[in-house]
């Protein structure tokens, strides 16, 4: 890596470290339901509280706690005495001359009048505000704004708080968090009072108003981050390409790379074998006579298994590259490049199993599999932690390894690392596995009989 494109990098994490934290919040009940009518629901359940007619057992408790607060506002000019409640009324989606509706009104009697528009995502529609303000009238509730005093004339926009302001000066951009925090400080006070339903309730409204609030802090990280994705865009192609080629050229050498690293293995010569394979004998007094090919011939599924594992189906001669016509016969140990590429860079994470190649039947697969677990379970032998049987439904047997790459300063270096500690692990140490494997192919090759 270039010292140019290694600060770029590092400057992209030093920006990437200075963001603040700040995590997708968990949905509430009200969010997982949500369908494209949020801002009607958040009206409903609002007005709906707030109306002492409405059966949920407060009476106008919320409606007086929320316009007192209103009132204590230095922002509304907005005067409310408790003795204005038995005449306090609330309608919503009120009409106007000119049709339009605002989402609530209210009022009491002639005294005053608050509307109220109210917005989560969406921006104001045109000219919406200015024509509420401008509104002689709310037609649908028979209020005349002329028979209510000047001073009297409130408007309420209810938004978050980063939205942009109302277009008409006469309404006031109160946050949806502001209403959050007056519910919850409503309940706080009310000591039980209330019916558990309904606190239970108003409880899930504070919560999907503040994860609303928080989702926007969250929205605005992940923008940032995106920003410094197009600062760094060359630093971040430059290395991405180069990433790939070396993943690329891994995917056909990674056998080589781990036979030049063991010393318990000599490469030997077999004619048949494909040139992007190599084969090795063992060279441990312990085991005699092996030879074990290591198939690089794919992107994905990386392979090693030992001779006499692959065979050919008509007269289970001894193969090394999959037939043509698929009559042939396999096992093999397998580590997938690309399946499993983010569990190995992520997770540092190295993962081998068993396989059955195409070629096999479904009967020799079935009793194979059968034929190991068994053996395997049955066995006086214990077997080392990092080995699982059965692996998973398609493998009797999966070992995880760690890929230690803290301790080398390339990541295929250390991946090699890996792949050495699991061929040692599989077969040299812990040889009692490949005799398992042999004597239930060997078994298993009865169905062909």
């Amino acid at each position: 890596m270039t010292d140019s494109l290694a600060d770029q990098l590092a400057g992209l994490k030093s920006d990437l470290d200075g963001l603040p934290e700040a995590k997708e919040p968990p949905s509430t009940t009200l969010q997982i339901i949500r369908n494209n009518q949020q801002e009607e629901e958040w009206q409903q359940l609002l007005f709906h509280y707030l109306s002492p007619d409405e059966p949920h057992g407060l009476d106008h408790a919320l409606l007086e706690h929320v316009l007192s607060a209103l009132s204590d506002r230095d922002d509304m000019d907005f005067t409310f005495s408790g003795l204005d409640l038995a005449d306090v009324q609330i309608k919503q989606e009120v009409t106007i001359p000119n049709g339009r509706r605002p989402d609530a009104v209210v009022w009491a009697s002639e005294e005053w009048f608050i509307c109220w528009e109210l917005k989560i995502n969406a921006p104001e529609d045109e000219d919406q505000t200015r024509d509420y303000a401008d509104a002689n009238s709310f037609q649908s509730i028979d209020l005349a704004k002329t028979d209510v005093p000047e001073s009297g004339h409130h408007y309420v926009y209810l938004a978050p708080k980063d939205a942009s302001p109302p277009e008409a000066e006469e309404f006031v951009h109160v946050w949806w968090r502001w209403v959050a925090d007056q519910i919850q400080t409503f309940l706080s006070e009310s000591h039980g009072e209330y019916p558990a339903r309904t606190t239970a309730q108003l409880d899930q409204l504070i919560g999907t108003i503040q994860s609303e609030v928080k989702m926007t802090e969250y929205q605005e990280n992940q923008q940032e981050k995106a920003e410094l994705y197009f600062e760094y865009y060359d630093a971040i192609t430059e290395a991405q390409e180069a990433y790939e080629n070396r993943w690329d050229w891994f995917a056909n050498n990674w056998g080589n790379q781990l036979v030049k690293s063991m010393d318990s293995v000599e490469p030997v010569e077999i004619s048949s074998l494909r040139d992007s394979d190599i084969a090795v004998e063992l060279s441990q007094p312990s085991i005699e006579d092996e030879t074990w090919i290591f198939s690089q011939s794919g992107s994905d599924w990386a392979t090693f298994f030992k001779e006499g594992w692959f065979r050919h189906k008509d007269d289970l001669s001894n193969i090394y590259v999959p037939d043509e016509n698929r009559d042939d016969i396999w096992v093999m140990f397998c580590h997938r490049l690309e399946k499993n590429r983010e569990k190995a860079i992520k997770d540092n994470l190295l993962q081998i199993r068993i396989i059955n190649g195409l070629g096999n039947s479904d009967e020799f697969n079935d009793k194979f599999r059968q034929t190991f677990i068994t053996k395997a379970e049955n066995s006086n032998d214990e077997m080392p932690s990092s080995v699982t049987v059965p692996g998973t439904r398609s493998s009797p047997l999966t070992a995880t390894y760690n890929i230690p790459v803290r301790e080398y300063g390339d990541f295929f270096e250390a991946y090699v690392a890996a792949l050495d500690d699991a061929f040692h692990d599989l077969v040299l140490e812990n040889h009692q596995i490949i005799t398992l494997i042999d004597e239930a192919y060997e078994e298993s090759l009865e169905v062909f009989e």
